[in-house]
Parts: structure tokens; sequence; C-alpha cells
């Protein structure tokens, strides 16, 4: 009988052969700060212009209190 060639074959035959090379550089991921009351600002903005619901409002309160 004649042997049957799949690539999981290749792999089982010669597993010293296969390499792989990690050069790709960690990533470091520095926080972005977040000035606060320029937050609060456009928080009020939002409010005032109507795309922010007081019942919005008062869950990103309540979101923020259970944060701290």
């Amino acid at each position: 009988m004649s042997k049957i060639n799949t690539l999981s074959a290749g792999y089982k035959s010669h597993p010293s052969k296969i390499r792989s090379s990690n050069n790709r550089p960690s990533v470091v991921k520095s926080p972005t700060i977040i000035d606060a009351a320029d937050l609060a600002e456009k928080i009020k903005i939002w409010h005032i212009d109507g795309n922010l619901s007081t019942e919005g409002l008062n869950y990103l309160i309540t979101t923020l209190q259970k944060i701290l």
C-alpha cells in the first residue's frame, strides 16, 4: 500500500523542523488621561442639549459610584 500524504503527516514526522519566531516588539499601552472637569462640562452640555436624558445621567452617576 502507498502512504497517504497529508499536511498533518509532515507535522507529525518532523516536529523539530517546525519553528516560529516572534519578532514583534511588545505593545505597551499607556493610559489616556481624561480631564475630569472637561468631561463634566461635556456631560452638562449633552444634558442641556437633550442628548443625555435624566435617566441616562442617573445611570452614569450610579455607575460612577460603584467604581469608587
